[in-house]
């Protein structure tokens, strides 16, 4: 019997001392009503620096001059004379066409011609021999000098009227062969002999395209915060991935001197002398353009930049609350972007912006370098 109550008194002892290791301390049970603090996030600084010098920028190469060849006249092609890769100077016969119902119009315009002049000839003369026999009182009526005066001028109109004809109908026949309009040189060629070509022939599309390659114009859209800064006779350098590391230079020649709305930004034109055509028209350029930016532009770092459906912004950090700044983006340089809003050196901003943190949200931040 001792031995049991021994053993009891035991487990009694030892349920007791569970129960009271199993109870929360007072110090666990205030740990646990005590609110968790503000989440944690790193901050920069928004810096100002000097405006950019250089300005990069990407465009594309185009012929100063080139051109569709089409036909004047509805004809076929009896003859090319150049094909694709050709160098052609101005005036150089491209393609010669044959329609032989306009040889036939010219003979029948020049014949016109002739008998408008024959009759001329004769009503020409019956009017001086009238005019002469006047002279004597009472030979000739008035009104018969009158209408030998009157046929004769009709006819001289009529001769002038017949070769006018001739001559727009010669000229039609000179379309007959295809000249150059310019130097340049032959990119396509889509037609062959025999070909119907003119007004409806072949679906309307041209026997060449010439373009000129010892002169090219780049273009360049430049942003509109720089456009104040554009002047005509710039320097442009640029460079092409055909020759890396090698380096072109131009001058601004004209600009648009208009700012188009769906992209906001100003178009411009490089001329290029070309004079080996070793650049070809349609290939990309990187463009590095010296502009003024408005002086202390502000920076941050491009994660720092929120962009919603609604707005786009920065998280600034003031007495250690939220407050979301609307902001417009400018140029990106080296991760950092431009952005315009109401900032000033100094605020301090999330360095990776979230759109879940709401204004006003507790923040509790560390300053890191950029």
């Amino acid at each position: 019997m001792k031995v049991k109550t021994s053993l009891l008194a035991v487990a009694l002892a030892t349920t007791w001392l569970a129960s009271c290791t199993s109870q929360p301390s007072p110090e666990s049970e205030m740990a646990a009503e005590t609110p968790a603090g503000p989440a944690h996030y790193d901050a920069v600084r928004v810096t100002a620096t000097p405006p950019a010098q250089r300005l990069s920028l990407p465009g594309e190469l185009d012929s100063y001059f080139q051109t569709d060849i089409f036909p004047r006249v509805s004809s076929y092609v009896r003859k090319l004379n150049v094909d694709v890769g050709d160098q052609v100077q101005a005036g150089q016969v491209l393609a010669e066409l044959e329609a032989p119902e306009l040889s036939a119009a010219v003979s029948e315009a020049q014949s016109r011609v002739q008998a408008a002049q024959a009759s001329f000839s004769s009503t020409r003369a019956s009017y001086r021999r009238l005019r002469q026999t006047s002279r004597t009182a009472g030979a000739v009526s008035p009104l018969n000098l009158e209408q030998a005066r009157a046929q004769a001028q009709a006819d001289s109109l009529l001769v002038a009227a017949s070769r006018a004809h001739y001559q727009s109908t010669a000229q039609m026949v000179k379309y007959l062969r295809i000249t150059a309009p310019f130097a340049g040189i032959i990119t396509e060629r889509n037609l062959a002999p025999g070909a119907f070509v003119g007004p409806g022939g072949q679906n309307g599309l041209p026997i060449f395209k010439v373009r000129q390659m010892t002169r090219l114009r780049l273009r360049l859209a430049v942003p509109e915060a720089y456009v104040g800064g554009l002047h005509d006779g710039q320097p442009v350098q640029f460079t092409v991935r055909t020759f890396p590391g090698e380096t072109f230079t131009g001058k601004v020649t004209r600009t648009s001197n208009s700012v188009r709305p769906d992209t906001r930004s100003e178009q411009i034109e490089i001329d290029i002398a070309n004079p080996q055509s070793r650049l070809k028209p349609g290939m990309f350029a990187t463009a590095s353009l010296p502009v003024q930016a408005a002086p202390n532009s502000l920076f941050v770092p491009k994660t720092a930049v929120v962009n919603t459906a609604e707005r786009t912004y920065v998280i600034r950090v003031v007495g250690g609350k939220a407050d979301l700044v609307d902001v417009q983006k400018g140029d990106e340089t080296n991760g950092q972007l431009q952005v315009f809003g109401a900032l000033k050196p100094g605020d301090e901003v999330l360095k990776t912006g979230n759109e879940e943190i709401d204004s006003q949200a507790p923040l509790a931040v560390t300053v890191v370098a950029k």
